[in-house]
């Protein structure tokens, strides 16, 4: 990497995505570079091109930008016009389900899994190019993005009534549209930038080639099977929710029913306690799903920012508001189902795509519904409110302001979220310091470790793991700290333990594999000083009752807490999660067929990795190597083309190669074709 480019990355050299940013400065700066490179050149040449894409965009920005509209008609209008585009893709996403679940039944007795469903729907869009649900929704939020931050830039009155017949439909789906491919070429700028994407120039057609495989994959793989971990937690999770409901113990939060008007007051009716229907039911499983385990105690500190309030109280902020905000898609999509005269002028059938909330009601609704004072609900409200402020998204933040005593929520944001990142953003938007999770993380690994080497009838008492943090101190050379240390007989597993956010575009999916990359360099120090002082090591793990052989083998491990980049081993050392180290320590894996909304287990297959301590010896490192839990999903992996449109004829056409996860076939693990790694059985 040159010089130049390491400017750019340091913010040194302001890029095309800054305000500052010129032509004349980018020239000087690149001509002052000392001897640069090809990855200096490639930045530089790219940044032209996005450059001149970015301003083609801006050029044509229309609406966000008019002074003769007020901000209250602007917002309204884009809420309105992403709202009915969302239950536009919601209709087509159940008819493309239909078709391919039509197809996979075919198959009987051989079944399919749930990451092959998700993976094989598909939309196709004006441009002839396909794309999967979830992105279909995510270009919706960032479409809004861009048109609603600019409206909010300067902080406009947002009072008198919205002007909807001042607005034509053409306009307002051009604008979102901008939108969304300003966000796609800034993010092509951040690929570029951090993850080495090469522009190959072909004149009015740009070609953007990556140059690091293992990178992609291991984001797309993790994207794959974060949904596919995601499905199976909430399977398990709604059958023990009905557990619970049978017993009476649920969660003492009341659900929102119906929204009402009283003359010009809006009124949120809350059910009776205990009352509940499978809408909450799938919320409270959503919330338990982002509620880490080890984050029980920063859920419950109170948050400088609201007072007494907690990290829980969001959450049961959260899931009021979007229970509320779910009555309304139904009643929208109920409305829309009915047909509306798109060649009509849109001010007669466009404002029905906005339910406006009163922020009154939603506040009325919190006391009720989950105990929160009116002025805590007012503070939470707000903070769930766009305002376009630096550190705010749509996603953390779905309620856009129409009115000064009103909001409306963006569909997208709240029907499709993922809560589990969603519960870290709002952590660092309240200021909690996630660094506070690392120790966190660490403890609940080793628990992990503790508790199923306990509950192993192969390995209690042949293995173990040191239940605290451990510091070795050799009598000659450094200490060192190590997170994670546990055996299976002669094989000690040093590992380092990284508590990471899910990335979710370029930049941070280039963090995320350095510090992977980072960690893997650190337990290979490790293992080397416990290799470089056996003897010493020997005697050290004696005083927790850890008696090893001389000729004791050590395997160095990185254990993160996403899905991304898991087995995509990093200097050789095999990177994995605490499901893929917890599988191996139960010593089995079931896979279950399941049937119906009660989910009823139909067939039962399991997976045994090992019978007895040399198995587990001899197998422990090529599991972790190449776990088969991830099998398919590597083998899923297939190139793939995204598009980036011009608009118009002066503008270039962009293509971006990248890669897919599309796993095929429904076989569960232990019948899939592949070397065994154990015996099988079925029930």
């Amino acid at each position: 990497m040159g010089e130049f480019i390491k400017r750019v990355q340091a913010n040194r050299v302001p890029g095309p995505l800054r305000r500052n940013f010129s032509l004349q400065n980018w020239e000087a700066e690149f001509a002052a570079a000392p001897a640069p490179d090809d990855s200096d050149k490639n930045i530089y040449e790219a940044a032209l091109v996005i450059y001149e894409k970015l301003q083609n965009i801006r050029a044509r920005l229309k609406l966000s930008t008019s002074k003769n509209l007020s901000a209250t008609t602007k917002l309204r209008a884009f809420v309105a016009a992403a709202n009915h585009n969302f239950i536009v893709a919601q209709d087509r996403t159940r008819s493309a389900f239909a078709t391919v679940g039509e197809s996979l039944a075919k198959r009987g007795a051989e079944g399919f899994g749930i990451d092959e469903v998700l993976a094989a729907v598909k939309l196709n869009l004006p441009g002839g190019f396909d794309w999967s649900p979830n992105e279909v929704v995510e270009s919706l939020v960032d479409g809004i993005e861009i048109p609603v931050r600019v409206t909010l830039y300067e902080t406009p009155d947002l009072t008198g009534n919205a002007r909807m017949s001042q607005v034509e439909w053409k306009d307002i789906v051009l604008e979102l549209n901008l939108g969304i491919l300003y966000r796609h070429t800034e993010d092509l700028w951040d690929e570029c930038l951090w993850n080495g994407y090469r522009l190959v120039d072909a004149g009015r057609l740009k070609v953007f080639l990556p140059q690091d495989s293992d990178l992609i994959s291991g984001h797309r793989v993790g994207i794959c099977r974060r949904m596919s971990l995601t499905m199976g937690y909430s399977v398990i999770a709604t059958r023990v929710h009905h557990e619970m409901a049978a017993r009476g113990s649920l969660p003492n939060i009341r659900e929102v029913r119906e929204i009402k008007r009283q003359g010009r007051r809006q009124i949120i009716r809350v059910s009776k306690p205990g009352e509940a229907t499978d809408v909450l039911e799938e919320l409270l499983v959503m919330r338990a799903y982002a509620s880490e385990p080890y984050y029980t105690e920063l859920l419950d500190t109170p948050l400088a920012a609201f007072g007494e309030l907690t990290l829980s109280s969001v959450l049961n902020a959260w899931t009021v508001i979007s229970r509320t905000a779910l009555i309304s898609v139904e009643s929208v999509g109920q409305k829309h189902a009915l047909g509306a005269n798109m060649d009509s002028p849109a001010h007669t059938w466009l404002p029905e795509y906005v339910p406006v909330l009163q922020i009154d009601a939603l506040v009325d609704a919190l006391s009720v519904a989950v105990g929160i004072l009116p002025a805590d609900g007012r503070r939470l409200i707000e903070f769930f409110t766009f305002r376009g402020k630096p550190n705010q998204e749509i996603w953390a933040q779905p309620l856009i302001p129409v009115g000064p005593t009103a909001v409306a929520p963006i569909f997208a944001a709240v029907v499709s979220p993922n809560l589990r990142r969603l519960v870290d953003v709002w952590m660092r938007q309240v200021g909690i310091d996630l660094a506070e999770r690392g120790p966190a993380f660490e403890a609940h690994v080793r628990a992990v470790v503790v508790e199923s080497i306990r509950a192993s009838k192969v390995l209690s008492g042949k293995a173990m793991g040191i239940e605290g943090d451990y510091t070795f101190r050799p009598s000659h050379g450094r200490a060192e700290q190590i997170d994670l240390l546990f055996n299976i007989g002669a094989v000690v597993f040093v590992a380092e333990a990284k508590c990471i956010l899910e990335p979710t575009e370029a930049k941070s999916v280039y963090m995320h594999r350095k510090t992977v990359t980072g960690a893997a360099e650190q337990v290979l120090r490790k293992a080397q000083a416990l290799e470089a002082n056996r003897a010493d090591f020997i005697v050290d793990v004696q005083r927790f009752g850890l008696a090893l052989p001389q000729d004791f083998q050590i395997v160095p491990l990185v254990i993160v807490s996403t899905s991304t980049h898991v087995g995509i081993s990093s200097n050789g050392v095999a990177v994995i999660d605490e499901y893929i180290l917890g599988c191996f320590l139960d010593g089995e894996l079931d896979d279950v067929a399941i049937q119906g909304r009660g989910f009823a287990i139909q067939k039962r297959i399991k997976t045994v990795f090992y019978s007895n301590l040399e198995e587990a010896q001899a197998r422990a490192s090529q599991y972790f190597a190449s776990p088969p839990q991830l099998r398919r999903f590597l083998q899923g992996l297939r190139g793939r083309v995204v598009p980036l449109h011009s608009i118009d004829e002066q503008d270039w056409e962009g293509r971006i190669l990248t890669l897919e996860c599309a796993p095929e076939g429904g076989l569960p693990l232990a019948r899939q074709p592949s070397e065994s790694i154990g015996e099988t059985g079925g029930a």
